[in-house]
């Protein structure tokens, strides 16, 4: 389209006034894609002494002899989509080298590639040079802020502050007597933790620890703590992980609960959408005596579909079910259910994940006058983070939790306000 302004250029007398006028013309043409004009452009200020214009000229020169780039680009970004990563790299790789104007987008999507691998340096250098492209400015200038806080090593600290309407209803399950005594509410201060290592690609070990500390309700100060190793496989667009925790819980300085987790999860990339399955075999003991009866096993299974409904937005919804098999029947049961989670990226400094779940459950043990227990719960919650600088995040969260069953003394309800600050970091 340019080969005609694609010819040597002839000198004429430097005037470093009028060539940084048509330099700066002709980059806000090549912004507009208005590729001729710009072409016209660089080559005045070329001719007047410009070099940075006589680099641009080269490069769109090179662009319009390599037309295919374009449509390489495109190849490539749909070989992600569908969960062709290394072939993706490749093609990608081959733009940048062309030097072609496709290849600033070729540094975006080889830094989301290398995002994806938690390579967290590269992927920084890739969108550097992609925030050169106006086109790709705003969105590389998002994705270096993610860049920066991930790596072979992470971490990050959270401190906030909660208001809890039943701060008796404790993780895992109510305790006797919490869901028939008054509910009283109450404020905490919240501190939480966590660092990730991976030594190698593949393997992930990462420990959370979470701090609370009640306003009023100091027996119900808690502490806990999840270590988590975790082996993950990426065989194109089949992705597996299996992982496995340990939770340890205290209330008031208390050991609380003692609990070991193993789980395996599918997933498989579609192009638009991913199917995902997992299935979990939990074991929890309970220390003290009044959460005794409820120490047992817990089969969690689920399986579902991600659709990526356009580029800021995917909808992740599951069928759910489980087995709680509990030293007393009359907490043992099964359940089932759905969940649906929405996770929104309104603009590039703001994501927001909402969900909501709901399941049947009934229970094996009859009560005293022979009616075995029923239960509806639906529970449900939104989180929003806002960038604040590269490492600093603004965070605010709200869930809800409803439980009707047909035993009176296990209705309840709980909502959980929170507001907080988290500093996160990765490297190298």
């Amino acid at each position: 389209m340019i080969a005609d302004l694609c010819t040597p250029v002839a000198a004429a007398a430097p005037d470093a006034a009028d060539a940084a006028a048509y330099a700066r013309a002709g980059d806000d043409a090549r912004a507009a894609k208005d590729v001729r004009i710009a072409a016209i452009a660089y080559r005045k200020a070329a001719a007047l002494g410009d070099a940075r214009a006589k680099q641009a000229l080269d490069e769109l020169c090179r662009s319009d002899a390599e037309p295919g780039d374009e449509v390489a680009l495109q190849t490539a970004i749909d070989q992600i989509r569908r969960g062709e990563v290394a072939a993706a790299r490749e093609a990608l790789l081959r733009i940048v080298a062309h030097g072609t104007t496709a290849a600033a987008g070729a540094h975006f999507f080889l830094g989301a590639i290398a995002l994806r691998a938690h390579d967290g340096g590269t992927a920084e250098e890739h969108f550097e040079l992609a925030a050169r492209d106006p086109a790709y400015a705003d969105p590389a200038e998002t994705m270096l802020r993610l860049a920066r806080r991930t790596g072979r090593i992470e971490a990050s600290l959270m401190t906030g502050a909660e208001f809890d309407t039943n701060p008796q209803l404790l993780p895992d399950t109510p305790p006797p007597g919490a869901t028939t005594a008054p509910r009283a509410a109450d404020e905490d201060a919240l501190a939480a933790v966590t660092a990730a290592a991976r030594p190698w690609r593949w393997l992930v070990v990462r420990d959370a620890v979470v701090w609370r500390k009640q306003r009023t309700q100091s027996e119900l100060d808690f502490f806990g703590e999840n270590a988590q190793a975790a082996v993950e496989l990426d065989a194109g667009p089949d992705h597996v992980a299996i992982r496995y925790d340990l939770d340890y819980d205290m209330l008031a300085g208390s050991p609380y609960l003692t609990a070991n987790r193993g789980t395996a999860a599918y997933r498989r990339e579609l192009g638009g959408c991913d199917l995902a399955a997992s299935y979990s075999l939990r074991r929890r003991d309970f220390w003290r005596t009044q959460e005794q009866p409820f120490t047992g096993w817990v089969h969690m299974a689920d399986a579902g579909a991600i659709v990526h409904a356009s580029p800021s937005l995917d909808i992740d919804a599951r069928l759910v079910g489980w087995r709680e098999l509990t030293e007393d029947p009359l907490f043992s049961n099964v359940a089932g259910g759905a969940e649906a989670a929405v996770r929104m990226r309104p603009s590039g400094r703001v994501r927001v994940d909402a969900m909501i779940g709901g399941w049947y459950a009934h229970y094996d043990g009859a009560e005293a006058d022979g009616e075995l227990r029923r239960d509806v719960h639906v529970e449900g919650g939104a989180d929003l983070e806002v960038d604040l600088a590269d490492h600093l995040v603004g965070v605010a969260t709200v869930t809800a939790t409803v439980n009707e069953s047909s035993i009176e003394d296990f209705d309840y309800w709980k909502l959980v306000a929170r507001l907080g600050i988290a500093f996160l970091i990765g490297g190298p």
